[in-house]
């Protein structure tokens, strides 16, 4: 049995599919007011609960092998809900998470995390800082741990939550906007974290990305050129993210946590690839693709 948490989500939704879809029993664990009737659907257990809610989580990990977790806070703070918290979801969530999966005798444990870990982004924001808490405590626990640290999602970090808005002309670019990075899509992210909670002996940290490196300046490009318009441009000194990263770090901590994520990436270009996308039999695409189809809906 399988366990996904943040089985609702943007990408803990397509990894419970590409479990189903290789024939895994999976345990969706999911708050108690989600509607989880396609999931019902096919096939998928559920139990309800919370991971700010220690009874509900041991429950929910009942006879269960293997824990995949997507789970985080952020997308539904910044979305206006006001009972959700970075310490109280990632931070504290996430730590009684691996401690009842370790008492319970969960055999492995495949947590997404994010590129740039170990080097100064664990330090930079709320986020980043609880993420790493938990790798920490991973490497603690006699689970197999699976770390998959992966490079910049292309439906966040490419869509208009971002400042990309191809629609309305205009796009934002966070400081010089010259450090490459390799955008990956949440599908190919979550067919490689089905992989890897299946597959035998998986490496312990996994670091991908796309098959594309591009800058933030080479996005807004590519956008204009599939769009068929300049875009008018505006660009977040450094300086204004760091300072404004620091200031919202206890006020709004998802933002502050988006904005330090930035600054990172146009400091840090990508060290990833798409390699272990490759290897597990996956044909990642491309940023590029993404940027002409999305242009395309919109």
């Amino acid at each position: 049995m399988i366990l996904v948490c943040g089985a609702t989500g943007l990408l803990g939704s397509r990894i419970v599919e590409h479990l189903v879809e290789a024939e895994q029993a999976v345990r969706a664990f999911v708050r108690p007011d989600t509607d989880a009737s396609a999931l019902q659907a096919s096939g998928v257990t559920i139990a309800r609960g919370d991971l700010r809610g220690p009874t509900s989580v041991r429950a929910a990990l009942a006879g269960v092998d293997t824990v995949v977790t997507s789970a985080n806070a952020v997308s539904r703070i910044l979305d206006g809900d006001k009972d959700l918290t970075i310490a109280d979801v990632d931070l504290a969530g996430n730590l009684d998470l691996i401690r009842a999966a370790s008492e319970a005798g969960v055999r492995r444990f495949v947590f997404v995390s994010a590129a740039g870990m170990g080097r100064g982004l664990e330090r930079l924001a709320p986020l980043t800082e609880a993420k790493w808490h938990a790798e920490q405590a991973l490497a603690a626990s006699p689970m197999r741990s699976v770390v998959v640290r992966s490079d910049m999602l292309m439906e966040i970090w490419l869509e208009p939550l971002s400042g990309i808005d191809p629609g309305n002309g205009k796009a934002v670019v966070y400081g010089r906007g010259q450090a490459a990075h390799r955008y990956i899509a949440a599908d190919d992210l979550a067919a490689l974290c089905a992989h890897l909670a299946t597959v035998d002996d998986p490496p312990r940290v996994v670091e991908v990305g796309g098959p594309e490196a591009l800058t933030r300046n080479e996005v807004v490009a590519a956008f204009a050129a599939a769009a068929g318009r300049e875009l008018r441009v505006r660009h977040v000194p450094r300086g204004v993210l760091d300072l404004a990263s620091r200031a919202l770090w206890n006020m709004k901590p998802a933002l502050a946590s988006m904005l330090a994520m930035a600054l990172f990436s146009d400091t840090h270009p990508s060290t990833a690839d798409d390699a272990p996308l490759r290897a597990a039999g996956i044909e990642p695409r491309t940023a590029s693709d993404y940027i002409r189809a999305s242009v395309d809906v919109r």
